[in-house]
């Protein structure tokens, strides 16, 4: 039986995991970059200084952080120069092997995902509220549980625990 573009494309909009993953993702940070736009910081970019943040002696290296975040290395390079550019984070090479590069807050990146937690609170809260508290636990588990599922646990969070925990609490983002 042959099936035309329309019903191909009614099946898959209305099964698809990931337009309705997705769509959440950009109205999620959507609330969160509104509340930071003081900072001059985007969500993303939050979450990736705290994913810098977390790592051993403040330091991540490029493979781990791309492990944490689920992100290509070319991408991760790219949002990382934005970041280096505006004096937020520092790229060098691990005390430990010379041969891997990592990358640390800079004094001025430590102060100003500081001075970001009160706005991203207040986004996380406006978030949780509008959700219902018992639905926005409910997101938190099914995501922590589809990244699972998905091979992300094995990655770990930035400061070695279960990847459930990059974003929870006053830790994430």
């Amino acid at each position: 039986m042959s099936m035309d573009h329309l019903t191909a494309a009614g099946i898959m909009a209305n099964d698809c995991l990931c337009f309705r993953s997705r769509r959440t993702a950009r109205a999620i940070t959507r609330a969160y970059d509104a509340a930071l736009r003081p900072t001059g910081l985007q969500a993303t970019q939050v979450t990736l200084m705290n994913a810098v943040a977390l790592g051993p002696d403040g330091a991540q290296s490029m493979g781990r952080l791309s492990d944490i975040l689920a992100l290509e290395i070319s991408t991760l390079t790219r949002n990382l120069r934005a970041l280096e550019k505006a004096g937020l984070i520092s790229i060098g090479r691990s005390d430990k092997d010379r041969r891997v590069r990592v990358a640390r807050l800079t004094d001025a990146g430590k102060a100003r995902l500081t001075d970001a937690l009160p706005m991203w609170k207040q986004a996380h809260g406006k978030i949780v509220a509008s959700l219902g508290a018992e639905n926005a636990q409910a997101l938190h588990a099914a995501l922590d549980a589809a990244a699972q599922a998905m091979g992300e646990s094995e990655q770990g969070d930035a400061s070695g625990g279960k990847a459930s925990e990059i974003g929870g609490s006053e830790r994430g983002g």
